[in-house]
């Protein structure tokens, strides 16, 4: 669960990041997230699928490692 929660951590801080460089370049915060909101719009089904697969590879590592840990 420790390696689960250092990915939630670095992809705030990476958005956190991806915010503040937009502020102070002039963008508003909503602009900041609307920005991010159109990136996400325009990607096609197998992108999405591709994003999915590697968003979900941290939890299906600790899942399987509770997994192996409790069969011994």
């Amino acid at each position: 669960m420790k390696i689960l929660l250092i990915y939630v951590l670095l992809a705030a801080l990476t958005l956190s990041m991806i915010v503040t460089v937009d502020i102070l370049g002039g963008e508003s915060l909503v602009g900041s997230l609307r920005s991010l909101d159109h990136v996400f719009a325009t990607t096609t089904l197998q992108e999405g699928i591709c994003i999915a697969i590697f968003v979900s590879l941290p939890l299906i590592n600790v899942l399987t490692g509770a997994y192996k840990r409790s069969r011994r």
